[in-house]
């Protein structure tokens, strides 16, 4: 137990900072409209194809690529939203499609003529990537500045919704669209801000952490599989609980990945502590608070 100690330390608190960057828009979007949006994870490949399209192929800067990037994968998530208000107004209806377009962009990334099919592609980053030792564990860096990065946004979005007047809309919003509609709060235009903001945070944290992994059509599915399960844990739409809820999901990888030397047990490990609280406490952290954010 002692000789695993400080790596489950390290890496369970930089992957639970990263964890909270992957789900903080995930929870704050399901918060404020109450569906479970399945192309979230989509973005996160978005971000990463388009980066590497106009870095790598197209010669255009790298900071003007992740820019052009995340604007991109904010459009998408837009439009997206709107296609399955539009088409599918209901939840279950809305689930479906945005998990049909997210399904449909993998089929894009994969056409070998575009994207190069299932090769797994480098992303150059903007943050460098030689590993430093901190108690002995070899740490990419990468995972140092997202984690720090995580935290001010965190920080930012917990800010924009409790201290200003947009904030209070989102919330109302948040409560009861059709009362706060009677208030004069324009709830489409709140809602498409909150999209454009969760879209962001996942093309943010795309930005980050890609360039330490390969980008592929798939990539998709393990961002998303974080996001909903640290919502899980956290409450759907507590986005306040996104830190305790991540840091238990990251420790509790961390201690069986180091404990039986094993990464192929991560994906268990958060379907098995997600059908956890669903069982146990299906309300998450969050649960036993009336706030909606």
């Amino acid at each position: 137990m002692a000789g695993i100690l400080a790596p489950v330390l390290i890496w369970g608190t930089l992957f639970g900072l990263s964890y909270v960057l992957i789900a903080l828009g995930f929870t704050l979007l399901f918060g404020v409209s109450r569906v479970l949006n399945l192309a979230y994870g989509a973005l996160y490949m978005v971000t990463a194809y388009v980066t590497y399209y106009l870095a790598v192929e197209v010669g255009v800067g790298l900071f003007v690529s992740v820019l052009l990037a995340i604007g991109a994968a904010v459009l998408v998530g837009i439009a997206v939203f709107l296609l399955c208000v539009r088409f599918a107004p209901d939840p279950m209806r809305f689930l479906i499609v945005s998990l049909l377009v997210a399904l449909f962009l993998q089929y894009v990334f994969e056409y070998p003529p575009l994207f190069g099919g299932e090769t797994g592609l480098i992303l150059p980053s903007l943050l460098p990537v030689h590993g430093i030792l901190i108690w002995g564990v070899s740490v990419n860096p990468v995972y140092l500045w997202t984690g720090g990065i995580s935290l001010l946004l965190l920080g930012l979005v917990w800010a924009w919704v409790e201290w200003t007047s947009y904030g209070r809309a989102i919330r109302a919003t948040a409560e009861d669209p059709e009362t706060a509609a009677l208030f004069g709060i324009r709830v489409r235009s709140v809602y498409l801000v909150v999209v454009a903001v969760s879209s962001a945070l996942v093309a943010i944290a795309a930005a980050l952490i890609v360039p330490a992994q390969e980008v592929t059509p798939s990539m998709w599915v393990g961002p998303f599989v974080i996001a909903f399960v640290v919502s899980v844990i956290g409450g759907l739409g507590k986005f306040k609980w996104t830190l305790p809820a991540a840091f238990l999901l990251s420790f509790s990888q961390a201690f069986v990945q180091f404990e039986y030397g094993t990464a192929g047990l991560s994906d268990i490990v958060a379907f098995g502590v997600a059908v956890a609280f669903i069982i146990a406490l299906p309300q998450g952290f969050g649960g036993i608070h009336r706030d909606a954010a």
